[in-house]
């Protein structure tokens, strides 16, 4: 009879699905120009840490409003999630960047 082993091997390679594709990245620079377009204007700022990938998006119109942060975060397991940059809350998650983009608030493109 054998014995579980007591150890993992060392020769496992842990999979990190968390930098952005390609795709994700133009679809990020395609939303800036939409924003463009509406008279608004668009920055983001690329993190990256093992494990996680984010972009924290800001947008805001060329008043006196306040201007509007999120984050998009990929997770390790390819799981997207899109976060409130001021609260911290969870607006929502998903498994394509395209899903968690549909749900950003009203106020990241007017002013309210």
């Amino acid at each position: 009879m054998s014995t579980p082993q007591e150890h993992t091997p060392d020769n496992l390679v842990e999979l990190d699905l968390s930098p952005f594709a390609k795709e994700d990245v133009e679809k990020i620079k395609a939303l800036g120009e939409k924003q463009r377009l509406c008279y608004r204007w668009f920055r983001f700022q690329r993190r990256t840490e093992p494990g996680l990938d984010q972009f924290i998006i800001y947008s805001g119109a060329r008043g006196r409003t306040p201007y509007a942060a999120y984050r998009i975060e990929r997770h390790r397991d390819a799981q997207y999630a899109l976060i409130s940059q001021r609260t911290g809350e969870t607006i929502a998650n998903g498994r394509t960047i395209g899903n968690v983009l549909d749900h950003l608030p009203d106020d990241f493109f007017y002013s309210i």
